[in-house]
Formats: structure tokens, C-alpha cells, sequence
């Protein structure tokens, strides 16, 4: 069976004790950030209070008309949305190179952070990152590993822990498209490779759902000329005795939509999660005795409301005074998985975690 995770940190008693007041949100970098923007000035239980963005006319927004139409304010400085607005939690979604400061303000005026992925660029930046949030024990962090809150993915974890049992041998695939990443993810000091800053859902994915990985081995490279590895097959060994095998990278074509497919094989039975655009919408499963398999689909959301749960999810918890999950121990984790990969690769060996 995977290990019982560590309770995360960041459990505070409660923000909100009443029903009311929504959880005042502030949202810094609008590249991806732009879609959790759009989610949390309808989500119930939040308000989007201010956006910013150092150049947002390169992501094609012009800042006062939209963040108006949103109900927000908007800044050319995250700093500066920090200091002045009246908040309760921020998202932090810009490159993970670019952080220190942001996290550093959020953390002395208290407020919860909601990171997006890469958790950091390489080992040694995540230790510096958990320093810094080691400054601030009481502030809540979430990591936006998204897919773990799916319908589809939680309806998995509690077959797991049902009839279906502990997962065994498990196949996941999700390659994204070919030039469909920024140019930052590419550049080793920023986002350092297609693996750490997208594949990283699947590690947490099979983390989640399998325990504490012990051991990595992959092979793959560089196949488009790209400046990191954008094509990997990984083998990735579990506490529990459990292994998984993983396909990702970026060598997908646009037309299919990025398919997402997981397959389980446990204890009692097995089960199939399959979808497109990242994510997981479809469930097939049965167990060993079974004599014909269950089917159960959930309508997918659309390309920029992949977060829409897990932001629901962080604004429950804010409410409740519950620690948000995954926690920045999932991030370190996604970060270290992503570097034993590229180890592996150089030295052909089973590198462990």
C-alpha cells in the first residue's frame, strides 16, 4: 500500500469562520495566470481583488480594460499589488526563476500562496525555495498540480482504496504538442526543460495515486533539436513495490489534442482513465471477478479551466482552515523526479529518489 503522506504544512485556523466574506485573491504573472484570473472572478467563495503583470501587452491584454472587465485592478507590479490591496491569497504564476520576491512579500503580510508549477528550476533552487517558506510556517501553499483534482482522477484514488485496490503496474502517456511551450520552459535557468515544467503533473499524478517513489530509470533525448530532453520513457519504482511506466515530453502533433491516457493494473482489478487537452474525463474499471467493466465520465472543462477544481478546492480549505494539498513537499518532490530523469538519462543508470 503507498505510505500515509506527512500532514502538509501550512494548517491555520480558519480565515473566514462565517459563511460570507469570499477569500480576496490577487493574481501575479498573466500568461497562464490569465485563466486562473478568469476562474476566481466567478469562483464561489473567492474574490479576484487585483492582477499584474510586468509586460502584459506581451500577452496580448490590455491590462485596465480587461482586469475591469474581470471586477479587478490591475498593476504593472506585483510588488506593489502586495503591499496596497487588501488580500488573502495570491497566485503566484510566473516563471519559477522569478519568485524569491513575490513569495518573500506574500509571505510577511501572511498571505496564502497558490504556485503554479515548476515548484523550482533544479534541486538546489528548491531547497533555497523551502528555506524561504521555512521563514513563514503559518502561510499555506498549494501547488497547482491540477490533475490529482479531477473528477475522474478522485473517483480513481478512492477505487484504489476500495475494491479495486492498491495500485501495481501502472502506464501513463501525456506528450504535449511540439512548439506549444514558451521559450522560457527551454532555457535551464528558468524552467529548465519540458519535463520539469509539464510532465511534472504526471509524477505528482502517479505519486498521488502509488506513494513515495524510491527509484527512477529513462531513456530518450533530444529528438526535435530541442535545448533540453523533449522525449522521455521513464520507469519509476514505488515504495510499495508498485512501478509505473511514463511517456512525456514534447513531441505531440496539435491536430490530436494532447490525448492523456493512465492505466492501472492492482490488486483486485484494473482501470483505464483516458481524455485530451491534458486532462482525464473518462474512467473504465473492474475488478478481477467482475463480468462486465463500469464506465463513468465527467464532462472535461475547457482548456483554461484545468484549474477551476483545484482553486476550489485551495478556497475550501482557506475557508476551513484545513491545509490545502498537495502541499510545496509535492512540488520538491516533482522537481527532484524531473532531475533524477535527466540523470538518468546522461548516465544510463537507475538513479534513486
Amino acid at each position: 500500500m503507498p505510505e500515509t503522506p506527512a500532514p502538509e504544512r501550512g494548517t491555520v485556523p480558519a480565515r473566514h469562520p462565517d459563511a460570507d466574506p469570499p477569500v480576496r485573491f490577487g493574481v501575479v504573472g498573466l500568461g497562464f495566470g490569465r485563466c486562473h484570473a478568469k476562474v476566481l472572478s466567478t469562483l464561489p467563495g473567492a474574490r479576484l481583488v487585483a492582477v499584474a503583470d510586468l509586460d502584459p501587452e506581451a500577452q496580448g491584454i490590455e491590462l485596465e480594460p480587461w482586469s475591469a472587465k474581470l471586477g479587478a485592478r490591475g498593476y504593472r507590479d506585483g510588488l506593489r499589488m502586495i503591499a496596497e490591496e487588501e488580500l488573502d491569497a495570491v497566485v503566484v504564476a510566473v516563471p519559477p526563476a522569478a519568485r524569491r520576491r513575490l513569495v518573500t512579500a506574500a509571505g510577511e503580510r501572511g498571505l496564502a500562496v497558490f504556485l503554479e508549477k515548476p515548484f523550482a528550476v533544479d534541486d538546489a533552487h528548491a531547497r533555497e525555495m523551502t528555506e524561504l517558506f521555512d521563514r513563514f510556517p503559518d502561510v499555506p501553499v498549494m501547488m497547482d498540480f491540477c490533475l490529482r483534482h479531477l473528477p475522474a482522477v478522485r473517483r480513481l484514488r478512492e477505487l484504489l482504496d476500495g475494491p479495486l485496490g492498491e495500485g501495481l503496474v501502472v502506464n501513463a502517456d501525456l506528450v504535449l504538442p511540439r512548439d506549444d511551450s514558451p521559450a522560457w520552459v527551454w532555457d535551464p535557468a528558468v524552467g529548465n526543460g519540458i519535463v520539469n515544467e509539464n510532465t511534472c503533473h504526471v509524477l505528482d499524478t502517479l505519486c498521488h495515486l502509488l506513494g513515495r517513489p524510491v527509484s527512477v530509470q529513462a531513456a530518450g533525448g533530444s529528438y526535435l533539436g530541442s535545448p533540453l530532453e523533449d522525449g522521455v520513457a521513464v520507469v519509476l519504482r514505488f515504495a510499495s513495490g508498485a512501478s509505473a511506466v511514463l511517456t512525456g515530453g514534447a513531441l505531440g502533433a496539435q491536430a490530436m489534442r494532447t490525448p492523456a491516457t493512465l492505466s492501472v493494473y492492482s490488486r483486485h482489478g484494473q482501470a483505464r482513465l483516458t481524455g485530451r487537452d491534458h486532462m482525464f474525463g473518462e474512467l473504465e474499471w473492474a475488478t478481477a471477478d467482475a463480468g462486465t467493466a463500469t464506465h463513468e465520465s465527467w464532462p472535461l472543462p475547457g482548456r483554461g479551466d484545468i484549474s477551476a477544481a483545484a482553486l476550489a478546492h485551495f478556497v475550501a480549505a482557506l475557508r476551513d482552515g484545513s491545509a490545502p494539498s498537495p502541499g510545496r513537499d509535492a512540488g520538491v518532490l516533482a522537481v527532484r523526479l524531473a532531475m533524477a530523469v535527466r540523470r538518468a538519462l546522461a548516465t544510463g543508470r537507475s538513479v534513486d529518489v
